[in-house]
């Protein structure tokens, strides 16, 4: 995989240049959240001959001030260009960010999630706390048991975020499951909304899943699963995993999609040591991550970077998404050994496959 950050080769005059986009990089984020809000790409959008500000008042809900102060900043983020007689054409920059779904489901959870939370990430290091939750309620230690709680906007962001990087991940990791392993059992350890269970009915026929989550968390999985009638296929276990160590040990496949990244590294191992001390001979821990160093794009590793500072900051204060060195010495330090790395799951997820050392 390509390493993107091993060197900067860059002159003075640039250097300075890309400073000054870090630090009013939140007032364009705030700006172009604005344009999309109030319609303003979209209407651009249909425009092929592109549109002044006087034609924008006309066709928006803003007045000329509100249009020319967020269109100077829309041009400075290249997100639309404007001509000598003042027509503003929006740029392929800002189609994505109007029309592209990965793009407006990453800008949501930014607005809405991380945005005034990362305002608290200096207390957060030094705490060891999600000081940013405490914007939504004062008493929440981590934002898991909370999920159903969060403002509508929120939870309808978070969700989203959370399901586009897992769900298109998933099909194609039950491909290899499927192929590889054939389990006629999976536990699907943090089973979320159960999205992953039902889609697993669908790929593996044969297949039987129980979930293994907080309580809270089966109600809702529960009701995804009565909805898609699999009760048959389908069964749950109310386990807080860190806390229960009498974990069952049946299962042919154990199914950590995106799970481990909630916990500190001493959970993690706490976790993996629990599941390999039930884990049957043959049986496989199955592993989904976004992994940075792992990435073929750049934008993709920048954005997985990020992540890791909205755990910091709203999940948890501990946790972060790993790089391939730190996830595989965790598993070695738990007992287990990694069998092969599939890459390029959906979006941006890896599946490290484990057995028993």
């Amino acid at each position: 995989m390509p390493n993107f950050y091993k060197e900067l080769d860059i002159s003075a005059l640039d250097a300075i240049s890309e400073a000054q986009k870090v630090i009013n990089g939140p007032v364009l984020f705030q700006a172009v959240f604005c344009l999309i809000e109030h319609k303003v790409l979209d209407v651009l959008s249909k425009s092929k001959d592109g549109l002044t500000i006087s034609e924008l008042c006309s066709k928006t809900d803003l007045n000329e001030y509100a249009l020319g102060v967020l269109l100077d900043m829309a041009c400075s983020g290249r997100i639309v260009t404007v001509s000598d007689d003042g027509a503003y054409k929006i740029t392929k920059i800002g189609l994505f960010l109007e029309k592209d779904e990965m793009t407006r489901i990453n800008l949501s959870f930014i607005k809405h999630i991380c945005y005034d939370a990362m305002g608290r990430l200096d207390e957060s290091l030094k705490a060891g706390t999600a000081e940013g939750l405490k914007l939504f309620n004062e008493s929440w230690e981590t934002v898991y048991p909370h999920l159903k709680d969060l403002p509508p906007l929120a939870k309808d962001a978070w969700f989203k975020w959370d399901h586009l990087y897992s769900q298109t991940s998933f099909k194609p990791a039950l491909r290899v499951i499927g192929e590889k392993i054939n389990p006629k059992l999976v536990y699907d350890v943090g089973g979320n909304t159960g999205k992953f269970a039902i889609e697993c009915c669908n790929e593996l026929k044969d297949t039987r899943v129980k979930i293994l989550d907080l309580p809270s968390q089966i109600e809702m999985a529960n009701q995804n699963i009565k909805e898609h009638h699999l009760e048959d296929r389908i069964d749950f276990m109310a386990v807080d995993i860190l806390l229960d160590n009498k974990l069952p040990g049946e299962a042919d496949v154990w199914w950590l999609s995106q799970f481990l990244d909630c916990f500190a590294k001493e959970h993690v191992i706490h976790i993996l040591t629990s599941i390999r001390k039930v884990l049957k001979e043959n049986a496989k821990i199955c592993i989904l991550e976004p992994i940075a160093d792992r990435q073929q794009f750049e934008a993709s590793a920048y954005s997985i970077n990020a992540g890791s500072l909205y755990f910091t900051s709203v999940a948890n204060g501990y946790s972060r998404f790993f790089s391939t060195n730190m996830l595989t010495d965790l598993i070695k330090e738990s007992g287990l050994e990694v069998e092969t790395i599939v890459d390029g799951l959906g979006i941006s997820n890896s599946m490290f496959i484990c057995k028993k050392a």
